[in-house]
């Protein structure tokens, strides 16, 4: 993997906030980067954010009007810039830098590798990808009579051993 042109994308996806996404994603990080691949993660946030607090330099300099703001230490980097338009998933994907796979939570209209995270009496009544072939898996605490490889949403490694399968076999799209 490492010196490819360009990342792995995965993009888990759900029905609605509080299926576990976040935490599955953060434990599959966890096992991908101690089996030595570089991960990125792109967290879609459709209602917006705000990172600074307020009375923070970065946040004074942004209600100054600073179109641009970047925070640099010895271990970490942060870009706040403000846009006219939501930037797209290939742009972020080139900002997230020299990486094996970059995981996206959320996207979900997006068509680019996604694994559905569908946990019962959270999701609805049936996974989204029962309409949509298009899914590489469905991550659940159900069964379902899909076509798709299935995994157990609470097996964090197996969901880990299924990216690093697709990674591998390079199956996944690249921006």
């Amino acid at each position: 993997m490492k010196g490819d042109a360009a990342p792995r994308i995965v993009s888990f996806v759900a029905a609605s906030s509080g299926s576990g996404k976040t935490t599955l994603i953060e434990k599959v990080v966890g096992i991908l980067k101690g089996r030595g691949l570089r991960v990125a993660v792109i967290k879609h946030a459709s209602k917006g954010f705000e990172l600074d607090r307020e009375g923070k330099d970065s946040w004074r300099f942004q209600q100054a009007g600073a179109e641009t703001v970047i925070l640099a230490g010895p271990d970490r980097l942060a870009l706040m810039k403000r846009t006219t338009a939501e930037p797209g998933l290939d742009e972020l994907v080139r900002l997230a830098g020299d990486v094996d796979i970059v995981i996206v939570e959320g996207f979900k209209r997006s068509t680019v590798n996604r694994i559905e995270v569908f946990r019962h009496g959270v999701s609805g009544d049936r996974p989204m990808c029962m309409a949509d072939p298009a899914f590489l898996a469905l991550a659940s605490d159900m069964r379902f009579d899909v076509a798709i490889p299935q995994l157990d949403i609470n097996n964090a490694g197996s969901v880990a051993d299924f990216v690093a399968d697709v990674v591998k076999r390079e199956r996944l799209t690249r921006c």
